[in-house]
């Protein structure tokens, strides 16, 4: 057999495997609880003329909840879930489910050609990848991270004014396309900037001229509406870790400490992008961009999808400092597929032993924090791989 036969065969022995693989997750997809986080409903609220985060705010029943609806998305988000909204349910997030696989793959092919990885190692890549139970997740749940990425990355695989445009649609979801704006800012590309805000410019205004809503009462509703959630139905913002102490201060109010935490983490992003936009290498920048944003601001286990750039940025320079691309990759497999499962087992471990299970829900996201701290700093400052990097053949540096 030579060797072209059996990277064919090989080919298609993991094309079964994933395929295989999958039957369970599409089952899960199609169950009445599948797509839970896929926000179509907000989005035919919207199309209907109604401004489903004041519904929502007020619980005057105008728009429904259906499933997890209610997610605090920016207005553009759901002026694009539009097509979907055309069809019913099932169809609908059938078509969703197909459309995040198109892109996850997208987004591995467009950083592995961008930065000449082998046709073995992308492909190897695509399956490790398409293989973790965490974008498996993701497609089960119906989340919007898969999405996000792929628009975060535009800009670090293609130089043009559309890149940098559509670069904004992650924006929509606020708590990762921050990092992205705040990058462009540090970097001084202020004409960038204003492009990739442009979707979201143009999102609040559609969203008002459609749902008949009040710009200046409408700019600011999807973070109340994030505040509101996190207050009544205990989501995500309950779990910024970063200056999460603030949240004890008894001197300031509820929203006095929210911005506190806001500003601090602000300025922490700040300093660590000035030290990322240094470097000339774009694979560099954005696996540690998506490495500060899964630190900085709240995240469940899903959004660790966002480490897919840092595992092909370690497969990629692997030979650059043996060590410290070793501690990548044993980093991303652990969140890719392994945390979920440890902390099942230290959950039941510990309730055996008659701890307290509650005590390891509060502490083991500051070990997850930790982890990714230490990873971030290590690529940041590691002198010997910031050589490296500087004699690499790509040299690109963002738009």
């Amino acid at each position: 057999m030579d060797r072209k036969n059996f990277f064919e065969i090989f080919g298609i022995i993991l094309l079964l495997i994933i395929f295989y693989s999958y039957l369970p997750t599409i089952s899960e997809i199609m169950s009445e609880t599948g797509s839970a986080d896929f926000v179509w409903q907000a989005s035919k609220c919207t199309f209907e003329g109604i401004n489903f985060y004041s519904s929502y705010l007020n619980k005057d029943g105008d728009c429904s909840y259906f499933m997890n609806d209610g997610a605090g998305y920016a207005q553009g988000f759901y002026l694009i879930l539009y097509p979907f909204t055309l069809v019913e349910w099932n169809t609908a997030k059938i078509l969703w489910f197909c459309l995040n696989v198109v892109l996850i793959v997208s987004t591995i092919i467009m950083l592995c050609k961008k930065f000449e990885l082998s046709f073995i190692e992308t492909s190897l890549i695509i399956f490790i990848l398409m293989y973790s139970i965490i974008t498996r997740v993701n497609l089960i749940m119906g989340q919007h991270t898969i999405f996000t990425l792929f628009f975060l990355t535009l800009p670090f695989v293609n130089k043009s004014k559309l890149s940098s445009l559509l670069s904004g649609i992650s924006y929509l979801k606020y708590n990762i396309g921050y990092g992205l704006l705040i990058l462009f800012f540090v970097s001084k590309e202020y004409k960038n900037l204003f492009l990739s805000l442009l979707p979201a410019i143009f999102g609040i205004l559609i969203f008002c001229l459609i749902t008949n809503t009040n710009i200046i009462d409408n700019i600011f509703q999807p973070i109340e509406l994030t505040i509101f959630n996190a207050k009544y139905h205990g989501s995500t913002l309950n779990n910024i870790f970063l200056f999460s102490f603030f949240k004890d201060f008894a001197l300031f109010n509820e929203y006095i400490n929210y911005l506190l935490i806001g500003l601090f983490t602000l300025i922490f992003n700040i300093f660590i992008v000035n030290k990322i936009s240094k470097n000339n290498n774009n694979l560099f920048k954005l696996s540690s961009l998506c490495l500060l944003v899964l630190i900085s601001t709240p995240h469940w286990g899903h959004d660790y999808i966002l480490l897919t750039p840092l595992f092909i940025y370690s497969i990629k320079y692997y030979k650059l400092s043996l060590f410290l691309t070793r501690i990548n990759i044993l980093v991303c497999v652990y969140f890719l597929y392994l945390y979920r499962g440890i902390q099942i087992y230290l959950s039941n471990f510990l309730s055996n032993q008659n701890f307290s299970i509650d005590t390891l829900s509060i502490l083991y996201p500051y070990l997850d924090i930790f982890i990714l701290m230490i990873t971030l700093l290590l690529n940041v400052y590691n002198k010997k791989l910031r050589k490296g990097l500087s004699a690499a053949k790509d040299k690109e540096v963002i738009n």
